[in-house]
């Protein structure tokens, strides 16, 4: 049990700047099939957003179903589609489809749904571009205009060439994971007018129970647990050329795009990057001043200053680290009450139980109740 602990650090969220503050529903937590309730309280997905173009592929997939589904689509009308939708009300958008369309692997039938109109200013990027490796690298570029969450990622090893977005700001879950890359996978095939299959696919999410969709879908093996949500291509696959391709009108798309990233909000300050170095810190068992001032590059002496410059002690940040990390572990429910002691580096359950009592003035054990 305690090596499983230790094995799931990897996966688990950092926090982010602040909590998306969203109701409960009684929906499906996941993909389809089993109804629960959802928890978005301490769920820290703060400074998170996609495109309100996107809204667009979720009103395809129930027309594709002919659902009615007077109620979301009420939902789905609040968001234009020059909207920043928080990912909190992303979820809880599929979510509410999830409610009326309950099946397996909901996010691949959703992500099939998309077309370059619904990624906004990035798609009709893509499509001008000459070659799917021009529309890759315009996607580094500018994909927080579609996505603006988890950092992504493009890295050539070799003959493969590999997409990836972190989970510093949290774990969105599987539903909106599954629907962002079936969506992704789908824009790739529709660009060059092929049904490429990717190398791999890789999700952070505990592995479904049928594999069969994502295999189907996808064409290549599927694997679940990860550190980081990936695909891989072959590199062969860049030299693709794009059927639309018009540089005249890139150039003018690229102004476009750079004026809008440049209007974004900055991604980090100070308090996030040293959330984020803590939470790393704590998942490694090291929750150190001295490790986490390594982390961010200075001297214990600066941190501590840095700290005192927003009324705050190494201390009182880990025990609020702490505390706003077990909340949410706990609510979550996918870790034993032993496990998350140990992640959050108690080596007795017990000493974690009189911490949070502490911190919350319940125990551990009545929140999850």
């Amino acid at each position: 049990m305690v090596a499983d602990a230790r094995d799931k650090r990897a996966l688990l969220p950092a926090p982010a700047p602040a909590a998306a503050k969203v109701p409960a529903h009684d929906l499906p937590s996941g993909g389809g099939g089993k109804t629960g309730k959802r928890e978005y309280g301490t769920v820290m997905f703060g400074g998170m957003f996609v495109s309100g173009a996107l809204v667009g592929m979720l009103r395809d997939y129930l027309d594709s179903r002919g659902l009615a589904a007077p109620e979301c689509r009420a939902r789905l009308e609040e968001w234009p589609l020059d909207a920043r939708i928080p990912l909190a009300d992303w979820i809880s958008l599929l979510d509410a489809i999830a409610a009326v369309d309950p099946r397996p692997a909901l996010g691949l039938h959703i992500g099939q749904c998309i077309a370059p109109r619904h990624a906004g200013l990035m798609g009709y990027i893509a499509l001008s571009c000459d070659s799917l490796g021009e529309a890759f690298m315009r996607f580094d570029r500018f994909h927080r205009l579609v996505y603006d969450g988890n950092p992504a990622a493009m890295s050539i090893h070799g003959d493969v060439v590999t997409l990836g977005w972190g989970i510093e700001h949290g774990l969105p879950g599987q539903l909106p994971d599954e629907t962002a890359i079936a969506a992704f996978a789908t824009i790739v095939r529709k660009l060059v007018n092929q049904r490429l299959a990717p190398t791999s696919v890789n999700f952070v999410n505990p592995r479904p129970v049928d594999l069969a969709p994502y295999d189907d879908f996808f064409g290549c093996p599927v694997t679940f647990g990860g550190t980081v949500t990936c695909v891989t291509f072959p590199t062969s696959y860049l030299m693709l050329p794009i059927a639309h391709s018009d540089p005249g009108l890139r150039t003018l798309l690229e102004n476009q795009a750079e004026s809008l990233l440049r209007a974004l909000p900055g991604k980090q300050d100070f308090q996030t990057d040293l959330k984020e170095a803590l939470v790393r810190s704590l998942h490694e068992g090291t929750p150190t001043l001295e490790r986490v001032a390594a982390r961010l590059a200075m001297s214990p002496r600066t941190l501590q200053r840095r700290l005192g410059e927003i009324d705050l002690n190494f201390q009182q940040l880990l025990d609020r680290t702490r505390a706003e990390l077990a909340r949410g572990y706990i609510l979550e429910g996918n870790l034993t009450l032993s496990e998350i002691a140990l992640l959050l580096g108690y080596s007795e359950q017990s000493a974690f139980n009189r911490a949070f009592k502490r911190w919350t003035g319940q125990t551990p054990k009545s929140l999850r109740s």
